[in-house]
């Protein structure tokens, strides 16, 4: 019995797919470059995804909208049911390979933008978690995340985004920052060598 369950998880973790071809109505590639992929994930209300995979990269979270519970069915390991979230928050998260699927609880429509990391790696041990009120950065080897408004030009490319219009953009090392209140995501460690999915 073991066996068979063993297998089985195998096999449907072998035909888990690219979130962007199998969920093409709730994630969107917004961009990507050597650094970072930043994808927008909406659910509408009754939203279920087939399975998916999501690489080990940290990832950083910023939620544009409030929105409902979701329950992520895990094949790795169980299912997660993540609580209500508020428009504003942010969530670090040190990126474990994720394959599952999804199923938003929420009455409302729900968006938030996944910046997935591909720079050298200085891992959160544990989730760091950000209020929408609070303007506490947070630092480490890898990156800063801080809110701005209006945020000066920085000597570290990042991802700048605004809660208000629901936008992100990438900003140069030493650009003019945009004027406005931000949440700004500079990557203060260099892309990593090797080649990531």
């Amino acid at each position: 019995m073991v066996r068979m369950l063993f297998l089985l998880t195998m096999a449907m973790t072998a035909w888990a797919q690219d979130p962007y071809k199998v969920a093409p109505k709730n994630y969107h590639r917004e961009f990507e470059n050597d650094w970072v992929r930043v994808s927008r994930v909406t659910y509408q209300p009754g939203d279920k995804t087939a399975l998916h995979d999501h690489p080990a990269l940290p990832t950083v979270y910023i939620y544009l909208t409030d929105g409902g519970e979701i329950q992520f069915g895990h094949q790795e390991f169980y299912a997660l049911r993540r609580r209500a979230v508020k428009a504003g928050q942010i969530r670090f998260n040190a990126g474990n390979r994720e394959t599952h699927t999804t199923e938003y609880f929420g009455d409302q429509p729900s968006e938030y933008l996944r910046i997935e990391m591909k720079t050298e790696l200085d891992r959160p041990p544990k989730d760091v978690r950000i209020a929408p009120e609070d303007r506490t950065a947070f630092e480490n080897k890898m990156l800063r995340i801080e809110r701005c408004g209006p945020c000066s030009a920085v000597a570290a490319p990042s991802v700048v985004v605004s809660i208000a219009e629901k936008t992100a953009r990438w900003v140069e090392a030493n650009a003019a920052a945009p004027g406005g209140e931000f949440v700004r995501v500079q990557l203060l460690s260099r892309p990593r060598a090797e080649a990531l999915p």
